[in-house]
């Protein structure tokens, strides 16, 4: 489905998309035509460009969403495989993001483009630059997200594209209005900052996924969605940890694994994540849970 002209509702709109809007990026929604209607199309009161997976036409777009996707993780040969794209987003949710126009791409980024077999670049007029995807879970009240990406830095070095794909994507997946947020990060992810800025309350739910490439750097956390998307280049209070998290501590993560089953929390709390002496540390209040 095509999207007609972009409304602009200035006084709906958090002042960040004002801003992105005028520095010409411009939202879009990836998804399977029989989901639109679950959809909200118009996220703070813009028309977002809809890619469905029955367009033909699309093909050189999702070529280059997977091509984005693997630059933004410094991994070109680790695109993400077509059957997870389809599967795992497009038949199930949405792929919500940003493009710029191909005239505004950097030449260096855009090389990477014009030399891909698989993207007919004559063919494209925007490039998705930033792109985030969460899935419902079963349980009917959480989602679940999945490989949110930004090239905010080669693109144009816009450092905070990647909050404000978040923001944009639960906007449009509604989850705004509640619901609870489950994702993987590493420890010494710098998205952790990001993640944590959609909640009060960043939980660790798995200190170690055993099953993942880097097992003892991943975990999983949990937060309940209640952020201000009006709010979000304002920095979020702190609070006195009950100890600091080096990402490289695996005795100490075992340590929380372990009161995890005991019942205990723990919460990773803003600032989220702190570089000293050339390691990163979270911040973690432990609480006993009653």
């Amino acid at each position: 489905m095509k999207s007609s002209a972009l409304t602009i509702e200035p006084l709906q709109s958090p002042p960040w998309l004002h801003t992105l809007l005028e520095k010409g990026y411009r939202p879009y929604i990836a998804t399977s035509r029989h989901l639109l209607p679950s959809l909200n199309i118009n996220p703070f009161g813009y028309q977002a460009h809809c890619h469905l997976l029955d367009d033909q036409e699309e093909i050189p777009f999702y070529e280059s969403y997977l091509l984005s996707n693997s630059l933004s993780f410094s991994s070109p040969e680790l695109k993400m495989p077509h059957w997870v794209m389809i599967d795992c987003a497009l038949m199930q949710s949405a792929i919500v993001g940003f493009t710029k126009a191909k005239r505004d791409i950097p030449t260096s980024l855009l090389r990477c483009y014009e030399t891909d077999p698989r993207i007919d670049i004559t063919k494209l007029e925007r490039i998705p630059v930033s792109g985030q995807i969460a899935s419902p879970s079963t349980d009917k009240g959480s989602f679940v997200g999945i490989s949110l990406f930004s090239l905010g830095r080669q693109a144009a070095d816009d450092t905070q594209l990647g909050l404000y794909t978040k923001a944009l994507a639960l906007e449009v997946y509604r989850a705004r209005q509640g619901g609870t947020f489950f994702g993987i990060s590493q420890y010494d992810n710098p998205a952790l900052k990001i993640h944590g800025r959609f909640s009060t309350r960043m939980e660790i739910e798995q200190a170690m996924v055993p099953l993942h490439p880097r097992k003892e750097m991943t975990l999983v956390y949990k937060m309940k969605i209640d952020y201000d998307p009006y709010g979000l280049d304002g920095q979020p209070a702190g609070r006195t940890p009950t100890f600091w998290l080096n990402a490289k501590d695996t005795e100490k993560k075992v340590e929380i694994q372990r009161g995890l089953r005991e019942g205990k929390r723990y919460q990773i709390a803003p600032p989220f994540a702190v570089h000293r002496d050339g390691d990163v540390f979270l911040p973690i209040v432990e609480e006993t849970h009653i």
